[in-house]
């Protein structure tokens, strides 16, 4: 049935430590079976040297069990595990990248992909299309691996992407499984001709909105809260209004009496709190 490499068990198992910030080794001291954490141990860390290899069903089994104490099952650490591999690959040897051509590049990574395998029948196959790729993976006799694959090969898919220069946020990646085959799509997303129209336009709506907002600014009337500085600056001068205007009004009654009984002895005499009431009497006794 073949053999898998042990040292790429083991990178694949370190690149989940560093993505899981330095905790993925403690979480599978704990969580993997008695079973296979003495795989772990004595077959992928236990020995280092190049020509040591695990039987391909029993690595591919370890992988899937990591990926289950690790995520769940879900492969999303596996996706990023892969991809931190097969990018330091690109880095590694940067005549494997093509520039502006995910196509080529992940066409470029089938040696590195297929090398860790030993004696297995290993299916890898990369077609262009108008609208991306779809990368197809499969070991025959081994149903059990597809799922695996499929995480792998995404992981191989984005890290192309990305050192050919285009962003893996432009493609929508997707995978499917089919008995022993498993096929990754990527999708371009249409983020060109369809939205350009609408970003030119945008920078003279942006433009023409400034001018109004100092009209519109205008014509509202003011807030509350600036009716009620209004209100409370204005009412001091108001209270200080009315307490000067007071005593002005009440001067004119009492002058206007002090006038009237000097012009007339008349209406001076029924005002006794007047001075000139005594001594106009006294005449009038003698």
């Amino acid at each position: 049935m073949g053999r898998i490499k042990s040292r790429f068990v083991r990178a694949l198992v370190e690149s989940l430590q560093q993505e899981t910030s330095g905790t993925a080794l403690t979480r599978l001291r704990h969580g993997l079976p008695p079973h296979w954490l003495r795989v772990l141990s004595r077959d992928v860390f236990g020995r280092v040297d190049q020509d040591a290899a695990l039987e391909l069903d029993a690595g591919i089994d370890l992988l899937l069990a990591i990926e289950r104490v690790l995520s769940g099952g879900s492969g999303k650490l596996m996706v990023r595990a892969a991809a931190s591999i097969a990018s330091r690959v690109l880095y590694g040897s940067p005549g494997l990248v093509v520039p502006g051509d995910p196509v080529r590049t992940l066409q470029h990574l089938r040696a590195p992909f297929e090398q860790p395998f030993l004696n297995a029948d290993l299916h890898f196959s990369v077609h262009g299309s108008a609208l991306g790729f779809v990368l197809e993976l499969e070991l025959l006799g081994l149903p059990s691996a597809a799922r695996w694959l499929s995480w792998t090969g995404l992981g191989y898919a984005q890290a192309a992407a990305s050192f050919s220069g285009h962003d893996p946020l432009q493609f929508r990646f997707d995978s499917q499984l089919s008995a022993e085959l498993a096929r990754v799509t990527g999708r371009r997303v249409h983020t060109g001709l369809i939205e350009l129209p609408g970003l030119g336009s945008a920078p003279a709506r942006s433009s023409a909105t400034p001018r109004t907002p100092p009209a519109r600014r205008r014509t509202p009337p003011p807030s509350l809260a600036a009716r009620v500085e209004q209100i409370l600056s204005r009412a001091p001068p108001r209270r200080e209004a009315e307490s000067g205007a007071a005593p002005a009004a009440q001067r004119p009654p009492s002058e206007a009496p002090a006038r009237a009984s000097e012009a007339s002895p008349a209406q001076s005499g029924t005002r006794p709190a007047v001075r000139p009431l005594p001594h106009l009497s006294r005449k009038s006794a003698r």
